[in-house]
């Protein structure tokens, strides 16, 4: 696009307008000035509401999804990570018995619960 204000060949960027730490609305403005081109609604990009996304999958899948759903019980969480042996380093995970690198996900049968 050609810019109405510096008249040089650029591309609109969006600009949250804040009030604190509140985003209040959105703004198109110039890539290169910095100019204002156009504002937009705060609301208009979220007009779909979820009630209406909701209903539109219960009638595609055919089932009642107003009820929440919960997982209840206990899980036996072995995981390599919760191990006191499995060691973090930035660049891979090891474990401290084998001294080999470990799978945060993975299992073994030498697993201690961290304290």
């Amino acid at each position: 696009m050609i810019c109405p204000f510096c008249h040089e060949e650029s591309f609109a960027k969006k600009k949250n307008l804040t009030d604190g730490w509140k985003i209040t609305g959105t703004i198109e403005v110039c890539a290169l000035c910095g100019a204002e081109l156009k504002k937009s609604d705060p609301g208009a990009e979220k007009k779909d509401d979820s009630g209406a996304s909701r209903n539109r999958l219960a009638t595609l899948l055919g089932g009642d999804f107003s009820v929440k759903v919960e997982l209840t019980g206990t899980f036996d969480r072995k995981f390599c990570r919760n191990c006191q042996h499995f060691l973090v380093h930035p660049f891979k995970s090891v474990c401290a018995l084998t001294d080999k690198e470990a799978d945060p996900m993975g299992e073994c049968p030498q697993f201690a619960v961290k304290e």
